[in-house]
C-alpha cells in the first residue's frame, strides 16, 4: 500500500465552508486519505469527464463502532461527471453532476491503489466487504488555486448501508477536504490528485429520534 503524508492546504475560506457545521447540530465524522483521477485528465477538466476517488479511513468517531485496528473503511466515489472548468476570482472551479459515494467495512484490510486505474486492485479493493454507507451527490465542486492545489466539497443524500437503517429528514451528509496535484512519489502513476478530507454527518437533535436506526445513538447522548 502506498504510504501517505497528510498535507494542509491554503484555501482557508473554502475549507472553513466545507468543514463548518451549524451551531445547533451534533457531528459525527470519518477522516480519510486517498487518490483520485479524472478520465481524460485534469487541467483541463472537459465536460463529460468522470472523476473517480479511492480512499481509506485513517480516523473514525468511536460512535460508529468501527475498530480500524481490525477492519478498514474504504471509500469509492464514482459517476461524478464534469460540467467543465471556469475561472472565478483567480481560481479554477470545476462543478460536477451525478455521482455516488460508497463506504465499505472490510476485515481483509487489502486496499491497494496500484497504478493506472482502473486496475486489478482499484477500485475493486475499495468496494469489497459490507456496504457501510451509500449516498448520491446533490452537488460536488473542485476549487483549484493558481498553484493547482485546492479543496473540494459536496453534499449527499443517504441511500443505505449498515450505518443507517432508516431515514433522517434533518441529516446533512457532506464530503469535503483538500487536495494536492504535486507530481511526486506520493501520487501513484495514473492518479491526478492526492486527497485528505472528512466525511461528516450533521443532524439537528430536536427531532428524528424515532427514525434514526443505528445512527441515532450518535446524537442521543
Amino acid at each position: 500500500m502506498v504510504s501517505l503524508i497528510k498535507k494542509g492546504m491554503s484555501l482557508g475560506l473554502v475549507l472553513a465552508a466545507v468543514l463548518s457545521v451549524p451551531a445547533f447540530a451534533q457531528v459525527a465524522s470519518i477522516d480519510y486519505i486517498g487518490f483520485g483521477y479524472e478520465t481524460g485528465g485534469i487541467f483541463p477538466s472537459d465536460p463529460g469527464d468522470e472523476l473517480v476517488v479511492a480512499a481509506i479511513a485513517d480516523w473514525v468517531d468511536a460512535e460508529f463502532g468501527v475498530d480500524l485496528g481490525a477492519d478498514e473503511l474504504t471509500f469509492h466515489v464514482y459517476g461524478l461527471i464534469s460540467t467543465g472548468q471556469f475561472s472565478s476570482g483567480g481560481n479554477t472551479v470545476v462543478a460536477y453532476t451525478g455521482g455516488f459515494l460508497e463506504i465499505y467495512q472490510d476485515a481483509s484490510k487489502n486496499a491497494d491503489w496500484g497504478v493506472n486505474p482502473p486496475n486489478a486492485t482499484s477500485p475493486g479493493t475499495f468496494s469489497d466487504g459490507s456496504l457501510f454507507f451509500q449516498g448520491s451527490f446533490n452537488d460536488f465542486t473542485l476549487f483549484f488555486t493558481p498553484d493547482g492545489n485546492g479543496a473540494f466539497e459536496g453534499s449527499l443524500d443517504a441511500l443505505g448501508g449498515t450505518m443507517i437503517d432508516g431515514s433522517c429528514a434533518d441529516c446533512v451528509y457532506s464530503w469535503g477536504g483538500s487536495f494536492t496535484r504535486d507530481a511526486g512519489a506520493q501520487i501513484p502513476g495514473g492518479y491526478h490528485l492526492q486527497i485528505d478530507g472528512v466525511f461528516q454527518i450533521d443532524a439537528a437533535v430536536s427531532s428524528d429520534t424515532s427514525n434514526w436506526g443505528s445512527v441515532k445513538a450518535l446524537f442521543n447522548n
